[in-house]
């Protein structure tokens, strides 16, 4: 599906219900005209029918690393094509490539592939490069190879002139050198992300002050509550809870999280600033028992989840975004609008991509995805373009 890039289409997406921004729900018509959403079209668009279905934005996914034995630190474009088509056929239609800590010479080829995807529009789903590490504290490193860990200024001066297509980086606010390189990304327009980090609550406020914004996957790699003596400290976790005006994340895989903290994080943030994300890797597709690679570690598929090898810590998740989707409404209740919110227009504002991406609104690339009343997906939508049915018309 990735391939050449895929001429816009027109479509109109009848007789569902439509859910095009978080707060609204109508029932009716979605016109697609050129690849973009319009009130009309004028140039006979193929009808999609979307009775018995909702009709909701794209999956927005900010924090994926690869599918289907693929890893996005793999510089081979045929790789990526790999990842972006399996989580495209699973409703994930804008995704941010997420690289785990590896080596110089590895992120900067896989930038490179990025870079080189974008300007040439030959990848309609990717919408930039989130980089998760390398400078994430030892001790909250999770499944990131400790060897591969670095200190920020290094970090700085690798990024000095900012890569093509970096859109997001997640880092630990406490480690030396930090202060310069978050201010430093924040002034080019790039999300800086808290995340496998030991970060005080002081920290976090040092840090948004110098343009921080967002929270990676809450309860993986925070520090949490500590007494050293007499006075509770929190931590990166309860200021994360308790912050104001910044997004967070929660991998809401069945594994990651039980249903108790994925409705703590739900009643502290609200569904306008916590984002669904799959953390999905290589994993994601493969049987029982295959190993894969995430950045420079290895991992092990297991029944619906992946661990790494000595089974000491998760190793991302292999579950698409859709699936968690549908598990964030069953383990916590939320409306099914507040739910699509997560994983549409919540994570398209955190990587600063709405309403073009995560809406339905007049001016929106044309990406939809239809869900049954399980919400697992039916068909799916790229700037105009059906993919998934039977007979559907091509993408290219």
């Amino acid at each position: 599906m990735s391939g050449p890039p895929p001429a816009t289409g027109c479509a109109v997406v009848r007789s569902g219900t439509v859910i095009p921004a978080p707060g609204r729900r109508s029932r009716g018509d979605v016109v697609i005209c050129r690849g973009t959403v319009r009130n009309g079209c004028s140039h006979d668009p193929v009808p999609v029918d979307a009775n018995g279905l909702l009709v909701a934005p794209g999956l927005v996914d900010i924090h994926v690393h690869g599918a289907a034995g693929h890893d996005l630190t793999d510089p081979d474009p045929a790789a990526w094509h790999h990842v972006l088509d399996t989580h495209l056929s699973a409703g994930t239609t804008t995704m941010l490539a997420t690289l785990a800590s590896t080596s110089p010479e590895r992120t900067a080829a896989a930038l490179a592939t990025a870079s080189a995807l974008i300007t040439s529009a030959d990848a309609p789903t990717l919408a930039g490069v989130h980089l998760e590490g390398p400078c994430l504290a030892p001790a909250q490193r999770g499944a990131h190879d400790r060897a591969h860990l670095r200190i920020p200024a290094e970090v700085l001066a690798e990024l000095t002139p900012l890569p093509k297509g970096l859109r997001m980086v997640t880092l630990a606010p406490e480690l030396p050198g930090a202060d310069a390189l978050i201010a430093y990304l924040a002034g080019q327009g790039v999300r800086v992300s808290a995340g496998h980090s030991a970060a005080t609550s002081d920290d976090l406020t040092r840090a948004r002050q110098l343009g921080l914004s967002h929270l990676a996957h809450l309860w993986s790699g925070q520090s949490t509550l500590t007494r050293p003596v007499l006075h509770r400290i929190p931590g990166l976790l309860e200021a994360s809870l308790a912050s104001h005006n910044v997004t967070a994340e929660v991998i809401a895989d069945g594994h990651h999280l039980p249903a108790a903290l994925l409705t703590i994080a739900l009643r502290c943030l609200g569904p306008e600033r916590l984002c669904l994300v799959s953390d999905a890797t290589a994993g994601t597709g493969l049987t029982p028992g295959t190993t894969f690679h995430t950045g420079a570690s290895r991992g092990r598929v297991h029944d619906g989840y992946a661990a790494t090898a000595d089974h000491s810590s998760l190793c991302g998740s292999v579950t698409p975004l859709a699936i968690c989707l549908a598990r964030m409404q069953e383990m916590t209740g939320a409306p099914l609008e507040d739910v699509l919110t997560m994983a549409t227009a919540t994570p398209a504002r955190a990587a600063g991509l709405y309403p073009r991406k995560g809406s339905l609104l007049p001016g929106a690339d044309g990406d939809v995805v239809l869900l049954g009343p399980d919400l697992s997906v039916r068909q799916v939508l790229l700037r105009g373009r059906l993919l998934t049915a039977a007979g559907a018309e091509p993408v290219r």
